[in-house]
């Protein structure tokens, strides 16, 4: 139930928000959800694989770390789509946006995700 308030929260801090994935450390999802959906659903075979390609990615970003300093977020721009990835202490935030986004609405976005009320924040962590 805490991941569903928690998703909720994000999609209510920007309606461009598409689709989001919650995952946890080791690459397991957390919640798959659909902003037109009213429950997160059942990640097929590929989202899950997917998911823990974006885990190993993290990790392979953490060695990186001492060098560059923490990975904030990555924005991919996409030919039909956007996609942005937040590492957050404990989870990933997976983020599938509208292609209409600029860069700019994309980062207020995720600064809005970021500063979520940190009761619902720590409640979903």
């Amino acid at each position: 139930m805490e991941f569903e308030l928690l998703a909720k929260e994000i999609f209510n801090a920007d309606s461009q928000i598409v689709h989001l994935g919650l995952i946890d450390l080791e690459g397991n999802v957390l919640l798959d959800q659909s902003a037109s959906a009213s429950a997160p659903m059942e990640p097929d075979a590929d989202r899950i694989s997917f998911y823990r390609q974006l885990d190993v990615r993290r990790h392979a970003r953490e060695h990186l770390d001492e060098a560059y300093g923490k990975t904030d977020y990555v924005h991919i721009i996409r030919e039909k789509m956007q996609q942005a990835i937040l590492y957050l202490p404990k989870i990933t935030i997976y983020l599938t946006l509208e292609k209409s986004m600029t860069p700019d609405e994309v980062k207020t976005a995720i600064q809005k995700i970021k500063f979520l009320d940190s009761d619902i924040m720590k409640s979903g962590i």
